[in-house]
């Protein structure tokens, strides 16, 4: 049983990178933002794409290593008492030392029967500690860079529809 958007019934889709003004965030406007995250599916998870735009205006992703050593973005389950937005932020830290602003509304990426909502965040703070430093490297790296060694295809595909293509 997979995550068809469509087949979700309660589900309110839009998407609004207000937040996000100048930021290299496509503005295209995009339908597939949940709104109602109390009808998430059970295996949903709720993350983000940390970002960050260098000098040179290149953008650059920040990547995690995972438990069995392939490249992802840091997520997890959603936490229902904090939300879906706190959820991605407290992953944001766990797992890759990191906080920053988060986009109005996430991106939608299915993943086998997974359904990962991801928010762009604009990094604002990297830790030299984090609770997940023992196990977790992290990386910079560049949009074109991460879409070939991002483990599922579905996530470099959505720095391809979410990012300018400028890197």
């Amino acid at each position: 049983m997979g995550c068809n958007l469509w087949d979700q019934a309660g589900w309110i889709l839009s998407a609004h990178f207000q937040s996000l003004q100048n930021s290299p965030v496509k503005q295209k406007s995009y339908h597939e933002t949940v709104v109602d995250f109390m009808k998430a599916k059970p295996k949903s998870k709720w993350g983000v794409i940390p970002f960050r735009v260098k000098d040179s205006g290149k953008i650059e992703v920040l990547i995690i290593s995972t438990r069995r050593k392939n490249w992802s973005f840091p997520k997890g389950n959603l936490i229902k008492n904090i939300g879906p937005q706190r959820t991605a932020l407290l992953e944001a830290y766990e797992e890759a030392g990191i906080d920053g602003t988060l986009a109005q509304s996430p991106l939608f990426c299915p993943i086998d029967r997974s359904c990962i909502y991801l928010f762009p965040m604009t990094v604002t703070k990297v830790f030299e500690d984090w609770p997940e430093a023992s196990f977790r490297k992290r990386k910079w790296i560049q949009i074109k860079k991460a879409r070939n060694i991002l483990h599922h295809r579905a996530m470099g595909n959505i720095l391809l529809r979410f990012f300018l293509q400028k890197n």
